[in-house]
């Protein structure tokens, strides 16, 4: 069982899971669907060309085989061919005994396989299942159709494991509340009345008016950032078919809002036409019209529009909406990150109890947003196997009273948290908000930036350790470890470990190390295949190797190389001093591996811009530029800031940005926004903008960028840094560009050792 949180991207582990067992040979697939409506999702994610389709990024390519099409004649010759990738996808109902009409064809015999098609599934010995949303397959037929499939390996993925799910079978969770700190989804705002008014109509014009605010918001958000236009909509939960056409009734009616709805309203229900559908899977096109989805219970999986800011719920249980997965349905991101904006950034849930019961319930509230860790551990036991531990600790329950209560331990700094509220708090804010958040920003008028313009052209690396032809450096360094095991192990400064995150995933990590390991070591030996197997785990999961299950394969040979320079010796060596082997294996492929990182040519500059980019002004305001740090606030009176408010990433930011303004020498300074200016630094990958420029009264631009400490000497800050140089130097050697630039990265120590000046920290650039 894999549980992770609802629109973070269960999609994507099916897809990377059927490329790593279709690479270790694999070629029958089948993905369980609990009804129509991911079925489609599912087919569309693994079908050439579509939108939504995630076969570009994987290296095998499935046959995809529905209960549709299975019986064509291509399709049957597919099926019977051992070097195609199939993917069979099918909903439960499909499979269960010849009680429905996909259950009768997918059960009766077929001439052109000989057998019926479920007999087919049945007889393929590696066939792995995937049962998407598991928790809905706990029912004795549905449970006996896939597991009498007698699949190799069934994965169960689901935002909602059942609560009969034995703990040992989740092999990896990242729950919702762990999705919304680390800002992947929209923080969810609960939000209740505090009078008692509870009736339709009352809880549909409190939707309707924080989703106007939402559009306005967005529509100048769009406007100035460039993004691509988004149309926010509500959902409305309703409890029947009969309330939910009431509902479509009132929003359509003449009376409600002089009939601004009417055209905009989408009725989905277990018996909507499939015209209805059809109109479903466009409502983020722009030739739709829908504003207002109402749903009975259509959408709880599988629907992932990203433009949902508004949810209203007409049920009568908070239980019910908080569910994750009618929660989720309003949780994606429409721009694919967090804006910085708290508007954009959250989601309004409209539950059906008042305010004061929203807070009585605190404990269902935090139930629903509790974060249990699961991750996995190992041990290694005294015959040198390693085995699996499950442990699992509960986190924080991440929720926030609009009262100013606190959730029991402080979130950590900068982490989103779910917050009950009143509508009529809310409501006010949000359409506060909408108002500042419409006036627009430009840089003073009496200073003059201009940015260099330069062609800059991606490559995109291909590197493989197929490419490493030149094997008799691995061969020597198994020489001199078997010459002086102990004395060669013994200098490494560096060595390779894996590390098992609290999300259960490993990482391998090149680390400092003093330890002396001796060959003599009474550590039982491990047989060399085993050995040959942690080692190339360790290698295989580490930076300098690419995430293609291919890789294996092709560090085979490098392996063999070494093994055959360790002779003798390569079992007490691997067994005693794996991790440090495994570290000088890193290394001599890093060390090829950047002779294949293409880096992007930089050509001439094609003109000089002046930058006079449009701001939104954020609506918290703060002129405490000294006090505590608020990730949320525009803060104001600067003396050589470019706008008049400024907002920042982390309180080392803010105070850089207080050195720059009471620098003498500082003509005046800009916290830069993504695509301000872009550099473009590795390879195909997006463009690095840093954090600020600071352009001195002498005419010198300092492209300015700040770290923390733990992230100063990692290649990725090293390598933007390395771009940022190269276009500086392009740029002054450049006679269209008219003045000097340079480049500074500084991390928080030097900020703290600068004491407030501005030459201390220049003198403190790490470049």
């Amino acid at each position: 069982m894999v549980d992770l949180a609802t629109a973070v991207g269960k999609t994507y582990v099916m897809a990377a899971a059927i490329d790593y067992f279709a690479a270790e040979g694999v070629r029958n697939f089948a993905v369980i669907t609990p009804g129509k409506t991911i079925l489609r999702k599912t087919v569309d994610n693994f079908t050439p060309g579509h939108a939504r389709s995630l076969l570009a990024g994987m290296e095998a390519q499935p046959i995809v085989i529905t209960s549709e099409n299975f019986a064509t004649p291509v399709m049957r010759a597919a099926m019977e061919d051992e070097s195609e990738v199939k993917l069979f996808v099918f909903t439960v109902q499909a499979l269960l005994k010849p009680e429905t009409e996909s259950g009768r064809r997918t059960r009766k015999f077929q001439e052109g396989l000989g057998k019926a098609f479920y007999d087919h599934l049945q007889e393929q010995e590696d066939l792995i299942v995937f049962a998407d949303e598991h928790h809905c397959y706990y029912g004795k037929a549905f449970s006996s159709a896939i597991r009498e499939l007698v699949p190799k390996v069934l994965v169960g993925l689901t935002a909602t494991p059942d609560k009969k799910t034995p703990t040992e079978q989740i092999i990896y969770r990242y729950p919702l509340a762990r999705a919304i700190a680390d800002q992947l989804v929209k923080t969810p705002v609960l939000v209740g009345r505090k009078d008692d008014l509870s009736d339709h109509v009352t809880k549909l014009w409190d939707g309707v008016r924080l989703l106007e605010a939402k559009a306005k918001a967005v529509e100048a958000y769009c406007q100035v950032s460039g993004a691509k236009a988004v149309r926010p909509m509500m959902l409305v939960v309703a409890p029947t078919i009969e309330d939910a056409n009431r509902v479509e009734e009132l929003l359509t009616d003449p009376g409600f809002a002089g009939g601004a709805y009417a055209e905009t309203i989408l009725n989905i229900n277990s018996s909507s036409p499939e015209e209805a559908l059809d109109a479903l899977d466009q409502v983020e096109t722009p030739a739709s019209k829908v504003r207002i989805i109402v749903s009975v219970g259509m959408l709880k999986e599988g629907w992932d529009v990203k433009s949902v800011y508004v949810i209203a719920s007409l049920r009568p249980s908070i239980s019910d909406i908080l569910t994750e997965q009618t929660l989720g349905r309003g949780l994606r991101l429409p721009f694919g990150a967090y804006t910085g904006i708290e508007m954009l950034d959250t989601l309004e849930v409209l539950a059906h109890e008042r305010y004061q019961e929203l807070l009585k319930k605190a404990n269902v509230i935090n139930e629903a947003f509790i974060d249990y860790r699961v991750w996995m551990a190992t041990t290694r036991r005294a015959d040198g196997r390693e085995v699996a531990v499950i442990e699992r600790s509960e986190a924080i329950p991440p929720v926030a009273g609009e009262d100013g209560s606190e959730p029991p331990v402080a979130p950590e700094p900068g982490s989103a948290v779910a917050t009950v509220t009143s509508v009529e708090a809310r409501t006010e804010h949000v359409e506060a908000e909408a108002v500042q958040l419409s006036v627009q920003m430009v840089p003073r008028d009496d200073v003059r930036l201009r940015i260099p313009k330069l062609v800059m052209t991606g490559v995109q690396s291909k590197f493989t350790l197929s490419d490493i032809t030149d094997r008799d450096p691995f061969k020597r360094l198994g020489e001199r470890l078997a010459a002086d095991a102990d004395g060669e192990l013994r200098r490494v400064k560096v060595s390779a470990r894996t590390v098992t995150g609290r999300d259960g995933l490993k990482t391998t990590h090149m680390v400092t190390s003093d330890a002396v390991d001796k060959v003599s070591s009474h550590v039982p030996l491990l047989a060399l295949e085993e050995a040959r197997r942690q080692l190339a785990d360790l290698v295989l999961g580490s930076d300098a190797v690419p995430a293609r299950p291919t890789e294996r394969a092709r560090l085979a040979p490098i392996l063999d190389d070494l093994v055959a320079g360790l002779g003798m010796k390569a079992v007490p060596v691997l067994s005693t001093n794996l991790d440090r082997v495994a570290a000088r294996v890193i290394d001599l492929i890093q060390r090829v591996q950047k002779e294949f990182a293409p880096k992007p040519t930089y050509d001439e500059v094609v003109e000089v811009v002046d930058f006079v980019n449009v701001r939104l002004q954020r609506p918290m305001a703060s002129g405490d530029r000294f006090g505590k740090f608020e990730r949320q606030a525009g803060y104001e009176g600067w003396m050589r800031g470019m706008y008049a408010q400024a907002w920042f990433d982390s309180g080392t930011e803010l105070a850089a940005a207080n050195i720059f303004d009471a620098a003498s020498d500082v003509a005046f300074w800009v916290r830069l926004e993504r695509n301000d200016c872009p550099i473009l630094w590795s390879g195909m990958k997006t463009s690095y903008n840093p954090d600020f420029i600071v352009v001195e009264k002498g005419g010198t631009h300092y492209m300015t960028e700040i770290k923390m400490e733990k992230e100063g000497s990692t290649p990725a800050v090293l390598g933007k840094a390395e771009a940022a140089l190269r276009w500086v130097n392009h740029v002054n050697a450049d006679p269209k560009t008219g003045g000097k630039w340079g480049y500074l990265l500084v991390l928080e120590s030097d900020v703290e050792s600068a004491k407030g000046s501005w030459p201390a920290l220049k003198a403190l650039n790490r470049t």
